[in-house]
């Protein structure tokens, strides 16, 4: 992650400098902007942010805008954008860039690069977040940096999603007294035709001048995006300016390609309920001595008191493995091993998919006594988002909370309730509608394993994921 977060900036100001050798005395009239990274719509923004160290790059847009100005027949910008998540505190947050070039014919035909963008985004709360953008003057002109600030709403229902930008804008310019102030906003609607795949989008976005109550940008845009994967995808637009003001086209026409490569490692897997047996806790006694029920001899067990597995991995010295273990052993459904000194290679974690359940492979760890989620258990809830991403059938599941019996019977309640509560503000975090999710906390009612040790109690401690509405009927029990 450190050399990623270095090569960003790098490279920014590497192109920064080329582009900015490169500009040509002319105007920037065209002021679309494509969204900042994969979860956007065409230009404007969705609230969710990338993963952690999660990158999303490409051709935001190669768009063609005809009749922008009086004297300028055709506008012709590419802008590529690049966008990381990070999660270095309690909000999820993104940095990004994007720089566009220009070519436009008219009386003059000239080249340039535009202003390059630098980005922020931060996931405020589920369906909202906030995008500080300041754009650096690498295009030609006597003009200074141009703020901008902008809050987004967004939410779904069923294969249909919609969001609303708005925001302030400082216009360019170097005299930070003489400079308007104007007002972006939009509003942007996607119903996935194919979910996942092929979704049908519809924008209005424009810049109210509040000097004159006047929009001078206003455009309306159709087109569709293909999902090359899981979040890649190619996007085709069309659309027009909807005032006869300079910078509003009679015609523009957009094409962009952009890449997610982390999302398509995210696994999932459907397993029919006739098909599926969840894995039962080990009660039966041996018939040697063995503490822990873990099937070898107290005397050859070098922890006979913690049961030697990890996700049903055994071996022969009775202690749990873990990724850094030399004796984490291979996964002989999927034929890889785990991380580790045995190979290097990293088995999935797998989400298990059934009729009335969502199984993780990896229990969900909490910081001790807290409702804390551990950074080790990111990636299990992240390939649980993917697995409601993938089943949007599924309307409705509810995030258990378990405690184990020890301590007070009301704090165990209250801390199983904290926990699953923390589980859904992840997930919603991670794109997924709130409406599709409930929390509940069961503190120690209903435990997996009825004895009194620590293998039960470690059993007992755990996140489910019960799915309560699928496909319009209602799931009981």
């Amino acid at each position: 992650m450190p050399r990623l977060v270095v090569a960003l900036p790098c490279l920014l100001l590497v192109v920064l400098g080329e582009a900015a050798a490169l500009a040509q005395p002319a105007a920037q009239l065209d002021e679309f902007r494509p969204a900042v990274d994969s979860r956007g719509y065409l230009s404007l923004n969705g609230s969710s942010v990338l993963g952690h160290e999660e990158l999303s790059f490409g051709l935001g847009s190669l768009e063609w805008g005809r009749h922008l100005s009086g004297t300028v027949d055709n506008v012709v910008t590419a802008t590529l954008v690049a966008a990381m998540g990070l999660e270095l505190g309690p909000v999820p947050l993104e940095v990004g860039a994007s720089m566009p070039f220009v070519i436009s014919s008219g009386e003059t035909d000239t080249q340039s690069v535009g202003d390059a963008g630098l980005h922020l985004k931060l996931h405020a709360a589920p369906h909202l977040a906030a995008i500080a953008s300041l754009y650096v003057p690498t295009g030609p002109g006597d003009h200074g940096v141009t703020p901008q600030f902008l809050a987004v709403a967004d939410t779904s229902v069923g294969r249909v999603r919609f969001a609303v930008n708005g925001g302030v804008r400082l216009s360019a310019g170097m005299d930070m007294m003489a400079r308007t102030t104007q007002l972006p906003m939009g509003g942007a609607i996607a119903f996935g035709v194919v979910p996942e795949k092929f979704e049908l989008v519809g924008e209005v976005f424009g810049a109210l001048q509040p000097s004159d109550s006047k929009f001078h940008q206003l455009e309306a845009l159709a087109g569709v995006k293909l999902y090359l994967a899981k979040n890649s995808y190619m996007s085709l637009g069309a659309g027009r300016g909807l005032v006869d003001e300079t910078g509003n086209p009679d015609f523009r026409a957009l094409i962009g390609i952009v890449f997610e490569p982390k999302a398509g490692m995210h696994a999932t897997t459907y397993v029919p309920e006739q098909d599926w047996t969840p894995p039962q806790p080990q009660v039966a006694k041996n018939d040697f001595p063995d503490r822990d029920n873990d099937g070898i001899r107290d005397d050859l067990d070098k922890c006979p008191d913690d049961p030697e597995t990890y996700n049903g991995f055994q071996d022969e010295d009775g202690c749990p493995d873990s990724p850094g273990d030399a004796a984490f052993v291979a996964d002989k459904d999927e034929g890889c091993t785990k991380a580790g000194p045995v190979d290097g290679t990293d088995c999935p974690d797998r989400t298990i998919v059934t009729k009335t359940t969502l199984v993780t492979l990896k229990s969900i760890e909490f910081e001790f006594d807290k409702a804390i989620i551990q950074k080790r258990s990111y990636p299990t809830l992240d390939n649980v988002a993917q697995a409601l991403k993938d089943n949007p059938e599924i309307e409705l599941v509810e995030v258990q909370g378990h405690t184990d019996e020890r301590g007070d019977d009301a704090y165990n309640l209250d801390l199983s309730d904290r926990r699953a509560a923390a589980v859904v503000t992840y997930l919603a975090g991670r794109g997924i509608a709130v409406d599709r999710l409930m929390s509940q906390g069961y503190g120690e009612t209903v435990p997996l394993v009825h004895e009194h040790n620590e293998a039960a109690w470690r059993q007992n401690r755990r996140v489910e994921f019960h799915i309560r509405k699928r496909n319009g009927e209602i799931l009981a029990e």
